[in-house]
């Protein structure tokens, strides 16, 4: 049986390594490519996948069934164009991801700060309730085998939701668990305004009867409380468990 292949333009980076990982992980053929040798495109070929240095045309094959590019690498990128012009399907990583947020019951983890960590925290949580969660996220954790991804057998998928380029817009997510939102990425967000903007639209990605875990200790986050009545909203808050404690001593 001849098996699907993928090709990864920036596969080095932190996030698509880890979706590289889950293609691996299916049995797909992996290749990708990188502008420099890093520690991560050393560790990929590790797994698997046959890394090519520098982006070059002869790196694009016709038999590709997907090329997945990093929102890192320019349109003009020579892997990028050659897979266009041989009608090969051509997805960002946001968009490949996408697509894989519909097959599971994916819980997002978004925010300006602490995603990383707290995308780690929820799949640590749900490997320790035995809810055996595929996990893709930005970070290398001991737990995953010193990797950023980690395979499950289960329904859950947890993901880190990046808000850069409007990345996250492209998830469909049952549950989405924000930590806060700041003035991040204003080479591509106006103000502060439209970022808010951004991930009130994300927000508005949750299925139909989805949950959303917010900070209410986050001011601006919490300043959109007023355009989520028809949602279905856990605002945590360690201030107010912090000043429960006072009173309770």
């Amino acid at each position: 049986m001849t098996k699907s292949k993928v090709h990864f333009i920036g596969i080095g980076g932190i996030g698509i390594s880890a979706l590289a990982r889950y293609f691996l992980a299916q049995n797909w053929l992996v290749s990708g490519s990188d502008a420099s040798k890093t520690q991560e495109s050393v560790e990929i070929a590790k797994d698997g996948a046959k890394v090519k240095i520098g982006h070059k045309k002869s790196n694009i094959r016709p038999n590709l069934d997907l090329v997945v590019y990093s929102q890192a690498i320019p349109q003009d990128n020579l892997e990028i164009m050659e897979a266009k012009r041989l009608k090969i399907p051509v997805k960002t990583y946001p968009e490949a991801l996408g697509e894989l947020t519909t097959k599971y019951k994916t819980l997002a983890v978004a925010g300006s700060h602490g995603k990383s960590t707290t995308t780690a925290l929820l799949g640590l949580i749900f490997l320790e309730a035995k809810l055996d969660p595929t996990v893709i996220v930005g970070t290398k954790l001991k737990e995953f085998g010193g990797k950023n991804f980690r395979l499950g057998r289960s329904k859950y998928l947890i993901i880190e939701a990046d808000e850069y380029k409007g990345s996250f817009l492209n998830y469909s997510p049952e549950a989405i668990l924000i930590t806060n939102i700041d003035r991040e990425h204003l080479d591509y967000y106006k103000d502060l305004t439209s970022i808010k903007k951004s991930f009130l639209k994300f927000m508005n990605n949750l299925n139909p009867g989805g949950i959303l875990v917010l900070n209410k200790d986050d001011k601006n986050l919490f300043s959109l409380k007023s355009k989520l009545e028809n949602k279905k909203v856990i605002w945590f808050s360690l201030r107010d468990a912090k000043d429960e404690n006072t009173r309770e001593a």
